[in-house]
């Protein structure tokens, strides 16, 4: 049977609240314009009607902390005892006795109410203190100035009297004092808390207000009746709420400074003190009263409250400017401060990365990541010395900074490290998961610069990471030397494009069986204006990487264009030129080169375009670019070779998908197994012939460096090759002189385009 979804709870409390405010200020209202003898009935009512709305609120939402609504109804209850009492103890003329059973109920009511506010906020918390010391001294200044001091210097009351308007005037400071406590320190701004900050504040004004009623001798019990009254709906619409139940007992985990508007608040106040204390000179203009004397003293207080408030607040800045927010450990500013100690001791230097936590970021979100953050700074916190600075640089990445000696030893910790964070993760709601990280390690002597701690720790963490994670490595000077090497390698790589100091060299292809050559292949060099050469080997990886061999690239199959014209229109001969993942996946590659190809009157045929197998695996990956690049190439004629065959990531399915029409066989099975010439090696190079054979591809053998190799190749089957046995990479000229020294060269084809 399928049932019903059921209502969601919150709308109809949200209505039922509204509805008590409602109708209670319509009944406020109403009970204004009755008799006064009807009136008080009509105001038990409503008191009474708090504490039921109370009742049903903590009953139907059963909050964590109810101990402050309890308190409210007591507090409640006790006023609707003092109206009784004040009934009861009525004079002939309508004027309540005093003192009366009344008085002591209305006492006990505010005590009940200050108690409430109290305990909003679960005992213990310290925080607030100076803001409501501060609200203190305000407070208390304009209850001096307008209440206290009438009361004790104008002689209108005394005695027990005299004494019950002190302790109610008390109690309404001490309301106010915690009411500031309360929205400093609770961390909720839900709508029943906003109603009990409304309740509280009015109850304060209503307060003031029959106070100036009562010294100046104006009669207004009907506007302070209302007011308390509205101050207990307020309550009642608060109970009635759902909000009700996480409105109490809960404090700022990470509290924040003082906003501006609370900073505004302080700054009134002293001036407010300031205008009193002129007002009080003014009027008394003789000596000092006891008004002045007071006013100033409370001005000092505040002043002084302010300052050390001040001083709070940019310790907490400064604190906090060090702390990283959701982990709680330090940042980086905090590291940075501990590298720049000016004595230091021999310390070392962890920088810690979560191998796989970005994928588990990205597949289960950040609110999974960020308790993945959690756990390895728990773990990172307890592993580590004690005397040890943790912090959490950025992301996932962590770093320590430890002093050595009595056994502190870098990499010791950093495999005490590996072992912790790669216990699994229970993560809420998924089963557990299992992360490794990498480190890297930076001893640092007491008398080494740390300038450059950070740099160096990255460095080590680099090495640790590309001999493929979860191990930690140790900095290695040569290391950063070689990269700096490099660094200044690729920036010279941009230079040396522009001042022409690359060439293009080009090595023959054979044909075994003749000796023919009826290809060749482009290949990169760079001669410095010194006439020093960088090996290709050294610079290619490295334009790899930075991206530079989209440029250099560009103009190497520009030069190879321009030869094809006198290549191919005089001697048929094609070229091949290897091409980078970076080039195809340029989705306007293809195009660029069909018009170069275009421009020098050069047909497809002419030209081969290799890719590497870790290309291959790109072009698989990236169909939507790389494959479609080789495949209007191919469209066009130019062929599709695969360079170093057999010794990656070679896979059948590539071969199936991806448009191939030459496999290169790499150097390795040529200058090893060939002349070695076992049965188990011999075995390889003909299952590669055999499936180039299968798959209709033709097979060119690389690194061919002398006559036994290119004799047992050619008696396997195998056509074409090069290799230093045949020729040596040269500059075009010399490519075209060996052409022209062999005459008319016959017609061969490679893959059915090398020669036309």
């Amino acid at each position: 049977m399928t049932s019903l979804p059921r209502a969601s709870p919150v709308a109809p409390s949200a209505v039922g609240h509204r509805w008590y405010l409602g109708i209670g200020a319509i009944v406020l209202a109403a009970g204004s314009l009755v008799s006064p003898q009807v009136r008080p009935w009509v105001y038990m009512a409503v008191t009474a009607s708090v504490m039921i709305a109370i009742a049903v609120g903590v009953r139907k939402y059963r909050p964590a902390w109810p101990a402050p609504w309890w308190l409210i109804v007591a507090g409640v209850g006790s006023t609707l005892l003092a109206n009784l009492g004040w009934a009861m103890a009525l004079t002939p003329a309508g004027v309540p006795r005093f003192p009366s059973v009344g008085d002591l109920f209305y006492a006990a009511a505010l005590v009940l109410l200050a108690l409430s506010v109290y305990w909003w906020v679960r005992p213990g918390q310290r925080r607030g203190a100076v803001e409501a010391a501060i609200m203190t001294l305000g407070g208390g200044a304009f209850s001096w100035a307008l209440v206290i001091e009438p009361l004790l210097f104008d002689g209108r009351f005394s005695g027990l009297r005299l004494g019950s308007y002190l302790l109610y005037a008390g109690i309404d400071l001490v309301i106010l004092v915690l009411t500031v406590r309360v929205v400093v320190v609770s961390r909720v701004r839900t709508p029943a808390y906003r109603l009990m900050a409304a309740s509280a504040c009015l109850l304060i004004i209503t307060n003031t207000v029959n106070f100036a009623a009562l010294l100046s001798g104006t009669n207004l019990d009907t506007l302070t009746a209302l007011g308390w009254l509205g101050a207990y709906v307020l309550i009642g619409g608060a109970a009635l709420h759902p909000s009700m139940a996480r409105s109490t007992g809960n404090v700022a985990v990470n509290p924040s400074p003082a906003p501006r508007r609370r900073m505004l608040i302080y700054v009134s106040l002293i001036l407010a003190i300031s205008g009193l204390t002129v007002t009080s000179l003014v009027a008394d203009l003789g000596p000092r009263s006891p008004r002045t004397v007071v006013l100033e003293l409370l001005g000092c207080a505040m002043s002084v409250l302010l300052i050390f408030r001040l001083s709070q607040l940019a310790t907490l800045l400064n604190r906090r400017a060090l702390l990283d927010v959701l982990t709680g450990l330090g940042n980086r500013a905090l590291l940075q401060e501990r590298l720049d100690n000016a004595a230091p001791p021999d310390e070392v230097l962890l920088l810690v990365d979560l191998d796989g936590f970005r994928d588990l970021n990205d597949s289960f979100g950040h609110k999974a990541g960020d308790a993945v953050l959690l756990e390895a700074a728990r773990r990172l916190r307890t592993v580590v010395p004690g005397h040890a600075t943790v912090v959490r640089i950025s992301g996932d990445e962590f770093a320590i900074l430890a002093a050595t000696g009595d056994g502190v030893d870098g990499p010791a910790v950093a495999q005490r490290i590996l072992d912790a964070l790669h216990h699994p993760y229970q993560l809420p709601g998924m089963s557990a998961r299992h992360l490794a990280a990498s480190i890297g390690v930076v001893p640092m002597p007491a008398s080494a610069p740390r300038t450059h701690a950070l740099r160096d720790a990255d460095l080590a963490l680099r090495s640790a990471r590309h001999q493929g994670g979860k191990q930690y490595a140790v900095y290695d000077a040569a290391v950063h030397a070689e990269r700096l090497a490099n660094t200044q390698l690729v920036a010279d790589m941009h230079h040396a494009l522009d001042a022409g100091e690359f060439s293009v060299h080009y090595q023959p292809v054979v044909e075994l069986a003749t000796g023919d050559i009826v290809a060749a292949e482009a290949l990169l060099r760079w001669t410095r204006p010194d006439g020093t050469s960088i090996p290709p080997m050294q610079f290619i990886p490295l334009a790899e990487q930075s991206g530079a061999i989209v440029a250099i690239g560009g103009w190497v199959m520009a030069q190879v264009c321009a030869d094809l014209s006198t290549l191919h229109h005089e001697h048929g001969l094609s070229v091949t030129v290897n091409v980078s993942a970076h080039q195809l996946r340029d989705p306007k590659f293809a195009q660029s080169v069909l018009d170069l190809l275009r421009q020098n009157d050069v047909p497809g045929s002419a030209l081969i375009v290799e890719i590497t197998e870790t290309v291959l695996i790109t072009s698989v990956v990236d169909a939507a670019t790389s494959t479609e690049q080789l495949q209007t190439l191919r469209d066009n004629g130019v062929r599709i070779a695969i360079d170093d065959f057999g010794t990656g990531y070679s896979s059948l399915a590539y071969l199936r998908q991806l448009p191939v029409d030459i496999l290169k066989m790499d150097g390795s099975f040529t200058a090893e197994q060939i002349e070695q010439g076992a049965a188990k090696d011999l075995a390889f190079i003909r299952t590669i012939l055999e499936l180039s054979r299968i798959l209709g591809l033709q097979t060119i053998a690389e690194a061919v460096e002398t006559a036994t190799q290119a004799d047992r190749l050619n008696g396997l089957g195998c056509d074409l090759a090069q290799g230093y046995h045949f020729a040596r990479p040269a500059p075009v000229a010399t490519l075209l002189d060996a052409l022209r020294q062999r005459g008319p060269l016959p017609v061969i084809a490679v893959g059915s385009v090398v020669r036309s």
